[in-house]
Order: C-alpha cells, then structure tokens, then sequence
C-alpha cells in the first residue's frame, strides 16, 4: 500500500482522522492500519462519538485501547451516556467540522453506510457532512459482528497489517467490560481471512469513499 497518506510527506508526516460511534469500534474494525500508519510517521487522532453504558469504565479503556495503537484520542460527550442517534446531526456535524478544522486530515476513516448498526450510520452521514469542503482520501470500515460474512463483497481496498496484527488485538483486549460480548479471536481470524484474499498474512478491508489525486 503505496499512497501518498502512509509516509511522511514534504510538509509533515500524514494526519489520520477516525471516527468512531463508540469506545471499540475502531479497534475492531481499522485498528491494525491505524496502527501501521502511526509505525509509519503518521499523526492519528481517534474520535470517540458516544459512550451508551458504563462510561466509568469504557472511557479508560478506550484511553489504553489508543495507546497500544499509538494514536491521540478523544471521547465526545463523555460527561453523560448517550447512543449517537440522542445527539441532534446539526449538533454532531459542528462538532466534527470543529474537529476536522482543527486537524486538517489527509486521510480520514469512518462507518461505512452498509452497517447495520444504525449509531454506526449515523457516524458515515455526519462524517460525509463535515468532509464537504476539506479535499482528503476517505475510507469507511466495518465493526459489526454481522458483517463480518459481508467482508469480502465490502473490500475494494485492502490494507496489509501484518506487523500491527498483535498491537490491533491488544487494544481491542483494552475493553475489558466489553469482552464478554466480543469474541476477540474471530477479529485474527478475520483478519487472516483478508489477508489470503489480498495475498499477505494478514488484512483489514475498506470501502473507497474518495481518493483524491
């Protein structure tokens, strides 16, 4: 994966944007490219939109899940427990135009439109809203266990995280009250299903949503 977001550039090294409706979400889904693009030089912000339940203790781990990957983060609205569909999309596209005003991304990666979940939805609208006048790739990711069947239909992209399949596991491993819900293994075999497609060991898949040349 040569592109012009995996390396250092004349003016800096890349800025990665992520979006995420909750804490795991992009663990699960981009957490092994978002860790290989910070193994690289690039600078990655993960946001958090929402946290629904037990925000004492999802807000912590999404703190360390970021720090196994390497990446900033942010959690938005962690003062309360709300679901992405209680915040009004005016209110949630201002607060990711600040975002991405404030970043200025090369790269930025979101829900894909074709989750099920409807928060994760969510999230791709708003994200397309607050990319409207910002000229940067996107790609969208999906962390829904339902759709992991769907992958390779999903894939027009593939990204090689062989090096950074270990440092994806521990940060989705970082969510412990998540764990009973989240068959971690099923995230390496995944993986390593990918890879066969694209011919490495292992890969995470994503829809093209813009490539800008």
């Amino acid at each position: 994966m040569q592109t012009k977001f995996n390396a250092k550039g004349d003016s800096g090294p890349a800025r990665v944007l992520a979006f995420g409706a909750h804490p795991d979400d992009l663990e699960i889904g981009a957490g092994g490219l978002l860790a290989r693009l910070v193994q690289e030089g690039a600078e990655v912000l993960m946001v958090v939109t929402s946290v629904p339940t037990l925000s004492d203790l999802r807000v912590p781990e999404a703190a360390r899940a970021a720090r196994h990957i390497g990446a900033e983060h942010i959690v938005l609205y962690k003062e309360r427990m709300c679901r992405v569909e209680d915040i009004p999309m005016n209110e949630l596209v201002a607060c990711y135009d600040s975002i991405v005003a404030d970043f200025r991304p090369s790269l930025v990666l979101t829900h894909s439109d074709k989750d099920l979940h409807w928060d994760h939805g969510l999230v791709n609208r708003a994200t397309i809203s607050a990319m409207r006048r910002t000229p940067c790739d996107m790609l969208a990711y999906v962390c829904s266990p339902e759709m992991n069947a769907l992958a390779r239909a999903f894939g027009q992209f593939y990204a090689d995280i062989t090096t950074t399949i270990n440092k994806k596991m521990d940060a989705i491993r970082a969510h412990e009250s998540q764990l009973p819900k989240i068959t971690v293994e099923s995230s390496r075999d995944l993986a390593r299903a990918l890879g066969r497609l694209c011919g490495v060991a292992f890969a995470e898949c994503y829809e093209v949503m813009r490539m800008v040349a």
